[in-house]
This record gives C-alpha cells, structure tokens and sequence, in this order.
C-alpha cells in the first residue's frame, strides 16, 4: 500500500485554507491503489467512500485574513489516521 507524502497532502491542505471562508471539514482518502483525495466541505456530497480515512478541521479565510495553521502537522495526522484505518482492516 502506497501512502501519499506529508509534503502533497499538506499543500492540499494550504490551498483549501487559502479558499475557504471560516473553518472547513477535511478528510484524506487513500484507495488501495495508492490514489488519494483531499476532500472538503460536507461528507455526504463526497463522490466515493471506498478506502481509507482521516479527518480533520482546516481554519479557512476570516475577515478576509488566511487563517495560520500547521499543514504538516495536520497532513501527518491525517495520514497516521489512514494508516490506522489500513492497519485495523487487515
């Protein structure tokens, strides 16, 4: 199983913040096939739920001001929290 990096995710993640206004779910699915997708907003409108998850909250756009926060650090989580969910299914 291929994981994505912290690096791709966590760019995911700036490019969301930088376009959202207040805070925004995230989740990270992987696919078996080693695919992953950042997705936002809310969960039901995501087009598959096939894979593996992680989730979290990114601060978006306040007062026209980008919210600051660790990408990296989230996007690590978000991938143990994948991993995880790989592990468990095993």
């Amino acid at each position: 199983m291929k994981f994505p990096t912290i690096k791709d995710v966590a760019e995911d993640l700036r490019n969301i913040n930088a376009n959202v206004e207040g805070e925004c779910d995230v989740r990270l699915q992987v696919l078996d096939n080693g695919a992953y997708y950042v997705r936002c907003g809310d969960p039901s409108y995501d087009p598959s739920h096939e894979g593996y998850w992680g989730a979290s909250i990114v601060p978006g756009v306040v007062n026209g001001n980008i919210s600051r926060f660790d990408a990296r650090s989230m996007a690590r989580e978000l991938i143990e929290q994948v991993k995880d969910m790989y592990c468990q299914s095993r």
